[in-house]
């Protein structure tokens, strides 16, 4: 193929902009094949608006011969689904973030998609922001010498009551699967594992302070990396003003994302060796200095937009992605844990353990569901199983 061909599932708030995105910005990459919602009438309006043949079944469009990849934009419980029938039929897929509200359908993706040999892309965009990017690349060159902690304050995903009541599955345990973990908090946990790495384990407290609605609106979490190394991180769509706050401190310094800048604050000696060379037994103020700098980088667009570029490269010309489903995953296996350690109040360790996850999942929807999420995990579960039979 010369132009990848895309098809879009789902119709909301993101496929409509992933839709229109392909349809009008394609740089000579790719295109827009057809458009999929099970909404008939928001089907056939987008096709109209857009010229592209329309469906309500996803599994036909992929079927249709029209388009070479899909972008997933349907609830998060369909992503697995979709995505396994997509690659048995050798179409590319690009799935919005999370791979799923669970480890065990999102493993079972990514296993698919290699064994088909098509590309798995997450569209984690947060990857694309050049602070973010040159936070990664100071830290993978040990700018800051060994890490030793990672701190994340991310307060700034704000929603109303009136945002948790524009769709039926939002904030519902059997349609979207979870609150701020599993909708807006994966961008900075993917973007916390993606710089600090993954712990070991994880322990901490859940809670929902101000909505109406089934799943939490505000997290803490303390990981644990061993060999002393920790990490926090603090996630919310119930506070004001936002915030956010990523800050990474190891033997040789320490690097602060705050307010769109990054600063280093670099020691005059590392950690290490001052605690264990200094005669001086008042903490030694005098011989220790930082020296504090901001860090210049270039704030070049990015966004949703990037993404898909990046992904029809990759699928035309092996560019690297910029989240592939090998690593996106990650940020799904942080937020899973922290629903074991919440809600069960106990420390989890990692890999999370997939029949765990699925059974807490099903023992929330049986205690907290209102019906207001259709049942869309047990039906997506149904259809996963019979695309993974077929």
């Amino acid at each position: 193929m010369n132009k990848v061909r895309f098809g879009v599932v789902g119709l909301g708030n993101m496929g409509s902009s992933h839709a229109r995105w392909c349809a009008k910005d394609g740089r000579g990459d790719f295109r827009l094949g057809a458009v999929c919602d099970v909404v008939a009438e928001k089907a056939a309006a987008f096709g109209s608006e857009l010229n592209v043949p329309h469906f309500t079944d996803a599994l036909a469009m992929m079927d249709s011969g029209l388009i070479d990849a899909v972008i997933l934009a349907a609830p998060h419980y369909w992503h697995a689904p979709h995505a396994v029938y997509a690659a048995k039929r050798g179409l590319h897929v690009l799935c919005e973030k999370p791979l799923e509200s669970r480890v065990g359908p999102a493993r079972a993706m990514i296993a698919a998609c290699r064994r088909h040999k098509v590309a798995l892309g997450v569209v984690l965009h947060h990857r694309t922001r050049p602070i973010m990017r040159k936070m990664k690349q100071l830290v993978d060159a040990a700018a800051i010498g060994e890490v030793f902690r990672a701190q994340l304050i991310c307060s700034n995903w704000f929603r109303t009551q009136a945002y948790y009541d524009s769709g039926a599955w939002r904030g519902t345990w059997d349609g979207e699967g979870g609150g701020v973990l599993i909708n807006q908090a994966p961008h900075h946990l993917d973007l916390f594992q993606w710089i600090a790495g993954m712990p070991r384990r994880i322990v901490g407290l859940l809670g929902t302070r101000a909505h109406r609605i089934e799943v939490e609106d505000s997290a803490n979490f303390l990981l644990d990396y061993d060999g002393g190394k920790v990490g926090y991180i603090y996630a919310t769509t119930a506070e004001e003003p936002g915030y956010e706050q990523f800050m990474v401190s190891g033997d040789k310094g320490t690097l602060v994302c705050e307010s769109g800048k990054l600063r280093l604050g670099k020691l005059k000696i590392p950690v290490r060796k001052h605690i264990m060379t200094s005669k001086v037994a008042s903490a030694g103020r005098a011989e220790q200095q930082t020296t504090w700098t901001d860090v210049p980088f270039v704030d070049r667009k990015h966004g949703h937009l990037y993404v898909i570029r990046n992904f029809a490269a990759h699928v035309l010309r092996g560019v690297p992605l910029y989240a592939p489903g090998s690593e996106a995953v990650n940020e799904l296996e942080l937020s899973n844990a922290m629903y074991l350690a919440g809600f069960e109040g106990r420390t989890v360790e990692l890999p999370v353990d997939a029949g765990e996850i699925d059974r807490l999942i099903r023992r929330l929807e049986r205690q907290r569901s209102t019906g207001k999420g259709g049942g869309l995990r047990a039906a997506a579960d149904r259809l996963m199983r019979k695309v993974m039979a077929g």
